[in-house]
């Protein structure tokens, strides 16, 4: 996960698509020899995690630590939430696993439009984009068109009608959009954008890691990490779990 294209800035089309709908989506980040640790990380959390050392039992500790600060993530965060990794956090990580006809997640459409609270704001000021929490999601396996991968509707964090966009809700109502991509595929999204996720229609179970970051300033979940996964991470990933401060007093 060395240098690469994404090293670069967001492009320009890149950075209007986002505030055009409020996500990304980055096909095949992440190559078979990359991902296979982790999916071996993730199948052991499901079936049996005291095999793992305890510093693995905790997302995102472990294989999939490699991906807290993954270039492709980071040049999206330093766009929209800031251009300085120190005032970045990584709030919560989970796995969203689903064989076909789970029923444990199905359709909960949540979240959207404009709002004053900070964890979800959506700012667009001065020439630059001021994004409260948003959503990582690593597609560790394929997703197929409409057959279980999380549904947005595109601009719904600017929406004026927060409290309305429920009359939306219903999935057939036309104005949802979810998307398909190869294994190893990377999802950004504002929480802001009306969001759900979506019965899993495929033979291959999805396999999803969802990271979420906010600036340094906020907290929106209570911190889940243990002494042991943090002490295991190197330096520059630790630094994303500091307590919620400004970095400017430090100086």
């Amino acid at each position: 996960m060395g240098s690469s294209k994404y090293d670069e800035p967001l492009t320009e089309q890149e950075k209007v698509l986002f505030d055009l709908k409020g996500y990304l989506l980055f096909p095949a980040v992440l190559t078979e020899q990359e991902m296979a640790p982790i999916r071996e990380q993730c199948e052991s959390l499901r079936q049996d995690p005291e095999k793992l050392p305890a510093s693995d039992r905790v997302l995102p500790g472990g294989a999939a630590s490699a991906l807290i600060d993954h270039p492709a993530a980071i040049r999206v965060l330093h766009q929209i939430i800031d251009e300085d990794t120190e005032k970045l956090r990584c709030e919560n990580t989970f796995l969203a696993y689903r064989e076909r006809g789970d029923s444990h997640k199905g359709w909960d459409p949540h979240a959207g439009g404009k709002s004053v609270n900070p964890n979800y704001s959506y700012q667009y000021h001065d020439g630059k984009i001021h994004a409260g929490m948003t959503r990582v999601v690593w597609e560790l396996n394929g997703v197929e068109k409409d057959k279980g991968g999380t549904a947005l509707i595109p601009g719904s964090h600017k929406s004026n009608y927060r409290k309305k966009l429920p009359l939306f809700d219903d999935r057939d109502s036309g104005v949802w959009e979810s998307y398909e991509c190869p294994p190893g595929s990377l999802l950004i999204f504002s929480e802001a954008v009306r969001h759900s996720s979506c019965p899993w229609e495929q033979d291959t179970p999805r396999m999803a890691l969802f990271f979420c970051y906010n600036h340094i300033n906020v907290r929106h979940h209570k911190p889940r990490v243990t002494d042991e996964m943090l002490a295991a991470l190197t330096p520059e990933r630790r630094r994303f779990f500091n307590e919620v401060y400004h970095p400017q007093f430090d100086r």
